[in-house]
């Protein structure tokens, strides 16, 4: 009896658990002159005069996205920043950390920025990287108790602990910055086995990687994020970073497993650098960044209050792509206001066998008809769409499922958004967001021809309500003729079963 009072003690002391005073956090600002870089310099050759320029590429595809973090790394002569809601320990996690490792043993200051939420046991592999005199590593917002009692930590702290930094930034010497909705992991670039994503990222200079690395600075000198040091106070040797950096060197020789080719030299990089270069369009574009208040439970989602700036001025159509989809009831409102002033509203998301989140679809699954009723169109990826065959999980070309993780939206095929910001109310109201907006007419067509794929009646489900309002999804073959579903697609009863009795619960809120 006297053992269980002290272990109910001990866990709810730990839940209670809190920081230090001091954070020992010592503030610090990206390079301030990327014109005299490598990366800066190769940009400025072929810049327009106007400083309030940015260019942008679109990258769309996994070995773009992958390869593009991978060679702006490997040159980054002063700075690498990079900040993250999640950073997996795969090849593709593997490699990039080598990468930046390999940056600051040549001398660059690297800054690695980690949401806290699904890096549980990692702190032994992030303080050892953080030994490097050139590599620094903090947790945002992180759990205090870092144990056995780290959940009941989260729960006793869950008013603030909820909200977690959702960024995506990966950027060299403040020149070049990517920016989008892929975290870090081979499910993110193609490589994974099993399944893989869709998404979009966008790779910006010019003012959209200045105004990157001010949101990345704001984030990285806030009293959220917590050196892991403060964390993890634990002593290394130089031996057990050698070790470290060792095992992450073993990852290329797993290089064969990846689908395209990854250069390593500094030659080919550059030679990469050159022709992103030339594909770059110059126009107006900026940062949309949620503020640091969301984190004490205040401040304005950032994209909803842009949103909200422009909904009423759309003319002709607003094309939307979002992994997970749960509208408010002022989202719906303004759909159907749009929709009644004759412009066209297009949604696609995941379906319940590509979405990898069952919980969000139970959210999402409530308001299809509601969605439809509004008059916007409404579609949903094939878990098993003909698109997928881009992803090469293997040398023998084994076709694996796709979901899509895409947070984009085009407006009047004018403007687009590129970022982090899913339409649920987790990112609307407790998450921290960040997009990049340009204002193009060519930008915004390479997205829309992008989205124009998953669209796509081979790749997606039409959704519709029937004469009786039933709802129904609409599958086009082939050879030209409709198969009409009556129930989610491919999925059996067990996987409807439980997103019905999910969608009972009362966690909407949170998803």
């Amino acid at each position: 009896m006297a053992s269980a009072c002290l272990l109910v003690l001990f866990l709810l002391g730990a839940g209670c658990a809190t920081l230090p005073d001091d954070l020992q956090q010592t503030p610090s600002e990206g390079w301030a002159h990327p014109e005299q870089t490598t990366l800066g310099a190769l940009i400025a050759e072929s810049a327009p005069d106007d400083p309030s320029l940015s260019g942008v590429e679109l990258l769309s595809y996994p070995e773009e996205a992958f390869t593009a973090r991978f060679a702006i790394a490997g040159l980054a002569e002063q700075t690498l920043d990079m900040q993250y809601y999640l950073w997996k320990g795969d090849l593709a996690g593997q490699l990039l950390m080598w990468r930046a490792l390999q940056a600051a043993d040549r001398g660059v200051r690297v800054r690695f920025l980690i949401d806290d939420i699904y890096h549980s046991g990692r702190d032994d592999v992030y303080a050892l990287l953080d030994t490097h005199p050139n590599f620094e590593l903090r947790v945002f917002n992180p759990m205090a108790n870092r144990g056995l009692a780290r959940n009941l930590n989260f729960l006793a702290n869950k008013k603030y602990l909820n909200h977690r930094m959702h960024n995506k930034i990966f950027m060299a010497d403040n020149a070049v910055a990517v920016l989008g909705g892929r975290n870090i992991g081979n499910d993110y670039f193609g490589i994974d086995t099993k399944a893989n994503f869709f998404d979009l990222d966008v790779l910006t200079v010019g003012r959209g990687a200045r105004e990157a690395g001010a949101a990345f600075d704001e984030y990285w000198n806030s009293r959220f994020a917590v050196p892991i040091g403060v964390l993890h106070p634990k002593t290394y040797s130089a031996e057990a970073l050698e070790e470290g950096r060792s095992q992450l060197e073993e990852s290329l020789k797993q290089l064969d497993v990846v689908p395209y080719e990854v250069a390593l030299e500094f030659d080919q990089s550059l030679e990469a650098l050159k022709d992103w270069r030339h594909q770059l369009i110059w126009t107006e574009a900026h940062v949309e960044v949620d503020p640091l208040e969301r984190f004490e439970g205040q401040g304005e989602s950032a994209i909803v209050r842009f949103a909200a700036d422009h909904i009423d001025f759309i003319d002709r159509e607003l094309v939307i792509q979002s992994a997970y989809l749960i509208p408010s009831q002022e989202g719906l409102d303004n759909m159907a206001a749009m929709v009644e002033r004759g412009v066209r509203v297009r949604l696609l998301t995941n379906s319940l066998l590509s979405n990898n989140h069952l919980t969000a679809h139970s959210g999402y699954m409530k308001y299809r008809k509601a969605i439809l009723q509004t008059g916007a169109e409404l579609y949903e990826l094939r878990a098993n769409a003909p698109l997928r065959e881009h992803f090469e999980a293997n040398r023998d070309d084994e076709e694996v499922p796709a979901g899509i993780h895409t947070k984009a939206f085009v407006i009047d095929g004018e403007q687009a958004l590129i970022g982090s910001f899913n339409l649920d109310p987790r990112s609307r109201e407790l998450n921290s967001e960040i997009g990049l907006v340009v204002r193009s007419d060519e930008f915004s067509k390479e997205v829309l021809e992008a989205m124009a794929q998953y669209f796509d009646p081979e790749n997606s489900y039409r959704l519709f309500l029937d004469e009786d309002g039933k709802l129904r999804w609409e599958l086009r073959n082939p050879d030209g003729t409709v198969t009409v579903f009556k129930r989610d697609p491919g999925a059996s009863i067990w996987q409807r079963m439980g997103a019905r009795l999910l969608s009972w619960l009362p966690i909407e809120q949170e998803l």
